[in-house]
């Protein structure tokens, strides 16, 4: 395997990058009916950074080294497709009621709500139908159903889907008082929104690998550092972001009254969270046995995911 270094990981994360793009494209080449797939390929096709579909092929190829890349990618794009379903759903009136993601307007201003509701239902049904059909025979069985029970999972009450109602319940509530929140339930709530998904993206990608039990542990371990820290870093740049950068409408969090580690704990806690995550992350990196030279891309994503600016 050739090893990633600091140094070429910018072309590590164009060149899978790209290949995701090109594997998303094909899977939503079809065209019937024509109104669906279009709102479908409007948000997946949207130039999102790929930070999943990245962290699922980077644990398989830590793991199993060039050749396990096959063995994940169709994970990787149902991954985006489960993350694209939730962007859609989480713009509408009915959620976070937002106008614009990504640089342009959001899905249910350009094609209505009842079609970016379908196209979300259909998005996260491809995800299943890509992952079971189209992941290699070359993958055990065992593994295949494993992973696609996690990514259930990771999506529905015991994930993302769970987590955001427990951000509606603590979003806009005159009543509540910030200084009394509790972080524990804070960090489940973001664990479960954010975390399920970057979590899952990363035990994904290794299980597929064949991973042991020790790397799956720890990479999982990692993994729930991360989404941890990414969303911080949104609540971050929700604050101290612009529209140009961010692609979507900045304060929207304070306006809603969203309950968010920033609005709890202040910019500056909240940054000291994120460098102590960073230092958690490299731990649990640093004991999943696995050469060192592969790490390096797991660090330099976990860096990108804290220090980013969009």
């Amino acid at each position: 395997m050739v090893a990633i270094t600091k140094l070429n990981f910018s072309e590590f994360f164009a060149s899978r990058r790209a290949l995701v793009e090109d594997q998303l494209i094909e899977y939503l080449s079809n065209n019937d009916p024509p109104d669906l797939w279009e709102s479908m390929r409007y948000s997946v096709l949207s130039g999102g950074k790929r930070l999943r579909a990245l962290l699922c092929l980077a644990a398989a190829e830590a793991v199993g080294g060039d050749e396990a890349r096959q063995k994940a990618i169709a994970c990787a794009c149902a991954i985006e497709f489960v993350h694209a379903f939730s962007l859609i759903h989480d713009d509408l009136p009915a959620m976070d009621n937002d106008d614009f993601r990504r640089g342009r307007p959001t899905n249910h201003k350009v094609y209505g709500e009842a079609m970016a509701i379908l196209a979300g239902d259909a998005l996260f049904a491809l995800a299943m139908e890509v992952l079971v059909t189209h992941t290699p025979q070359a993958v055990e069985r065992e593994a295949l159903l494993a992973v696609t029970g996690e990514l259930v999972k990771a999506t529905g009450s015991h994930g993302m889907v769970g987590g955001q109602v427990s951000d509606m319940a603590l979003t806009g509530r005159a009543d509540m008082q910030i200084d009394r929140v509790d972080p524990a339930v804070l960090e489940s709530m973001h664990r479960r929104k954010t975390g399920a998904l970057i979590k899952f993206s990363l035990w994904s990608g290794a299980k597929l690998a064949s991973a042991d039990a020790n790397q799956l542990s720890a990479l999982g371990r990692f993994g729930e550092i991360l989404g941890l820290a990414f969303q911080i870093a949104d609540d971050l740049l929700d604050v101290t972001g612009e529209m140009e950068t961010l692609g979507k409408t900045p304060g929207k969090d304070e306006a809603s009254g969203k309950t968010t580690w920033v609005r709890v704990f202040g910019v500056e806690e909240s940054r000291a969270r994120l460098r102590q995550l960073h230092l958690e992350g490299r731990q649990a990196l640093q004991s999943a046995s696995l050469e060192q030279n592969s790490l390096s891309v797991l660090e330099a994503l976990l860096d990108y995911a804290i220090n980013r600016s969009n």
